[in-house]
């Protein structure tokens, strides 16, 4: 069943599905953490039903590409972008074959919200649809990773948000592909311990990670973490 929900910020709507997985504080985050504005270009790897491309579009005026590989979960990203009236074109296609559409350099932010869990790794879900958000069985760390290296030139900005046990191989894979981390933000809900983090990472950058003070972020949204 599809419900609409207002986003309580910038007079922004978003359709939800509940045969889909549901956006949550993660992707809430993500979008607030972006920087940037009207001049840049940016895409969004994995974009699911749309909620990081919607809120920093609606927000901060990026125009974004939206890369989603399953296909009615793209279809409603671009109902979203459509009724919102936002510069945001979905593609539905999957990250490891981006560069056959642009070329290297082509966008100046990438932003993303990855499967959490390595495939096999926990309790996976018997519906096909959730088991491709939350693990790793489309879209790795390392793909995700290496698209962003490409689409992004020298000085681009990749934006990630990520679980904090996977937080070394995070910054190791990174910089293994020349993406340096500059900015780094853990997040806490109240009901737990620190459980996810967001990093800002520069193309070629110069080292030097700034550490910013962790926080609780359960009543900014009133949404909750997914599992």
């Amino acid at each position: 069943m599809e419900t609409i929900s207002d986003l309580g910020t910038h007079g922004l709507k978003f359709i939800q599905d509940d045969r889909f997985f549901p956006f949550g504080t993660d992707g809430v985050e993500l979008a607030n953490f972006v920087s940037g504005g009207v001049k840049d270009r940016a895409i969004d790897l994995g974009c699911g039903t749309g909620i990081v491309p919607v809120l920093a579009s609606g927000k901060k005026g990026i125009p974004f590409v939206a890369v989603e590989l399953q296909k009615d979960i793209a279809e409603l990203a671009r109902r979203n972008a459509e009724l919102n009236g936002l510069p945001i074109e979905v593609l539905n296609m999957r990250v490891q074959d981006l560069r056959s559409r642009f070329a290297a350099g082509s966008f100046g932010i990438v932003t993303c919200n990855p499967p959490y869990r390595r495939a096999g790794s926990g309790a996976e879900t018997a519906s096909e649809i959730v088991r491709i958000a939350r693990h790793e069985v489309e879209m790795t760390l390392a793909d995700a990773l290496d698209a962003a290296a490409y689409l992004l030139p020298s000085g681009g900005r990749l934006f990630m948000v990520h679980i904090t046990e996977r937080l070394d191989e995070v910054i190791t894979e990174a910089t293994a592909r020349r993406l340096t981390p500059k900015v780094l933000q853990v997040l806490r809900p109240s009901t737990k311990k620190p459980h996810i983090f967001l990093i800002k990472c520069v193309k070629d950058g110069k080292q030097g990670l700034e550490v910013l003070p962790e926080r609780d972020v359960l009543g900014s949204t009133g949404l909750d973490y997914p599992d």
